[in-house]
């Protein structure tokens, strides 16, 4: 049963939504309001509001409808107007509203659009898109791959993306974007089961009032070896109940916890550089990757660094792992370090430079992937034995 609220100041609006909705099968009416600001309403007892909008009113309802998400990701919206024009339409459906229809509603094409956007949620909330950015060496530029790759990505989709710091060795995240931890991470860690959406979110770092939110487990001395799987899956199921999309720069130090987390992971993108001992680190990761038995699509590689002319190309790396290069990151050290220095993302700093066009480009990329089909094809018995294969590739 789909538990809806209308929102709509008009009396006869309300009665009429009401009565259309009467007639569709597995729809409920729980109330009906005059708007929003009404503090009866609770998002977590309900599936789809109703609700109208206008030009006017457009900036406070977008707040509403924020809130209301935070506390519960699963809620589905439905804007209904008199008033249509490019602006307000483009303003409504980019807050994740699932449509947006004209008044008078016509019946059969509000039961429509309530069948699609209900099946089109139900389909795509099992859980976030996991995205690990992964290399088993140090040096390869990992760090600044998850960054700006989740900046982007935030901002292609106008949805939010949780940047997962998992790599347990350092501070890079934190440093790369100038943040500060607003929490004691044993605080965050003591409150995640007793939290409902909106309240961990709110424990997080949000980076510059973007759609990114940053969770750091680096702000503590040696704090990696109270971290064990099973509070990194607590932490992990916390944040898909939230976000779209979860990005994690990962420990390159290669152990069970390790492959734990890869394991659960929808995307690994593997990080290369075009020189003989990079290319050498990936033969190993994608051999253990073989030995695990991941699908093949679940492994994507990047080489980052790229150097147009460069002495080993990328067929010639191609064709020693046997794996097509997903996407190519061009060298570009001066605009980079720049970003790391100023706490910035490329895109902010130097938006038209190559770096920077490159990871709109790869946000594009990696938003085009069918996750529903990977998950499918990711659903596989991984094989455990492999860890004398893991501690001679972290040696």
């Amino acid at each position: 049963m789909i538990k809806t609220i209308i929102i709509d100041k008009t009396e006869n609006s309300k009665e009429l939504i009401s009565s259309f909705l009467k007639n569709i099968d597995d729809i409920e009416v729980v109330s009906c309001f005059d708007s929003f600001s009404q503090n009866n309403i609770n998002p977590k007892d309900i599936d789809l509001i109703i609700f109208d909008v206008s030009s006017k009113d457009l900036n406070e309802i977008i707040i509403k409808i924020n809130k209301l998400k935070a506390q519960n990701s699963k809620l589905n919206f439905i804007a209904v107007s008199y008033e249509i024009n490019s602006e307000l339409t483009t303003a409504i459906l980019k807050e994740g509203v699932g449509d947006f229809l004209l008044k008078p509603l016509i019946p059969n094409i509000l039961e429509a659009s309530i069948k699609k956007i209900t099946q089109n949620n139900n389909s795509n909330l099992s859980k976030a898109n996991t995205i690990c950015v992964f290399s088993n060496k140090a040096g390869v530029g990992k760090t600044s791959i998850a960054v700006n790759l989740a900046y982007e990505l935030s901002q292609k989709t106008k949805d939010k993306v949780c940047l997962l710091d998992l790599s347990f060795n350092s501070e890079d995240i934190l440093t790369y974007l100038n943040i500060e931890p607003k929490f004691n991470i044993d605080y965050i860690l003591n409150n995640i089961e007793n939290a409902d959406n909106e309240l961990f979110l709110s424990l997080l770092n949000n980076y510059e009032n973007s759609n990114l939110y940053v969770f750091s487990l680096q702000d503590e001395i040696n704090l990696n070896f109270t971290i064990n799987i099973q509070t990194i899956n607590k932490i992990l199921n916390a944040l898909k109940n939230i976000f779209s999309y979860i990005i994690i720069d990962l420990t390159n130090i290669i152990d069970e916890r390790t492959v734990s987390i890869l394991n659960t992971m929808d995307l690994i993108l593997l990080i290369g550089l075009e020189n003989l001992a990079s290319i050498r680190n990936l033969q190993k990761c994608c051999e253990l990757f073989d030995n695990i038995g991941y699908n093949k699509d679940k492994i994507k590689l990047i080489v980052n660094r790229h150097i147009e002319n460069s002495e080993i190309t990328i067929r010639d790396i191609e064709k020693t792992i046997s794996k097509d290069v997903f996407f190519k990151i061009p060298n570009n050290y001066l605009t980079l370090i720049d970003a790391i220095n100023r706490g910035k993302t490329l895109g902010q700093i130097n938006p038209q430079s190559n770096i920077a066009k490159a990871y709109k480009n790869l946000a594009n990329e990696i938003y085009n992937i069918d996750f529903i089909n990977l998950n499918e094809a990711n659903k596989v018995s991984y094989n455990h034995g492999v860890f004398n294969l893991l501690r001679k590739m972290g040696e």
